[in-house]
């Protein structure tokens, strides 16, 4: 009889989590990324795809100032989970983009939207960034993606969040 590691149930951030990462979300080019709220089951809440690659992004909202602890990280005396369902979410939608032929690796992300940390770093393959450079860290990243392969793969992922700077304006010849 196999044995099978219990998956603990996603945490459920509030509303405001939500907000301050969509809103991240929304400095990052709306013609070049594509951002796809994930089912809660999922090990991640969202989803960008853009021309710097794909990214699966879990929301972390606890409060207090991050600290490392042992091969892991703690927010105050909390310690930071889900490294491992964010991974596995990663490896799902790489499956899904590679179907929609948008063929590109995953980044799994945890977003801290509101501890005090200092710069990104990677945690068992997980990279954790603070909410500020998550923008930064999505569109530095070298391009791998086309626009319109990368936003067919989003489109492959569920229903596109839409961007918040309004429609690309249509270019007319003169």
């Amino acid at each position: 009889m196999p044995l099978f590691r219990s998956s603990k149930p996603a945490q459920q951030w509030d509303g405001e989590d939500r907000r301050r990462i969509r809103s991240a979300f929304a400095k990052l080019d709306p013609w070049s990324f594509w951002s796809v709220e994930l089912d809660p089951g999922t090990g991640a809440e969202y989803a960008v795809v853009g021309t710097t690659g794909a990214f699966a992004v879990a929301i972390c909202g606890l409060d207090g100032y991050v600290e490392p602890a042992g091969s892991g990280l703690r927010v105050g005396e909390v310690p930071v989970g889900g490294f491992r369902q964010v991974k596995r979410a990663a490896k799902v939608l790489h499956g899904k983009l590679s179907n929609a032929h948008a063929f590109t690796p995953v980044e799994p992300i945890v977003c801290l939207t509101r501890a005090i940390a200092g710069a990104s770093r990677s945690v068992g393959g997980v990279r954790v960034v603070r909410l500020e450079d998550l923008p930064t860290e999505i569109a530095q990243r070298k391009r791998t993606l086309d626009p319109a392969t990368a936003r067919k793969g989003a489109q492959a992922l569920g229903a596109v969040i839409p961007a918040t700077s309004g429609a690309r304006p249509e270019l007319e010849d003169e």
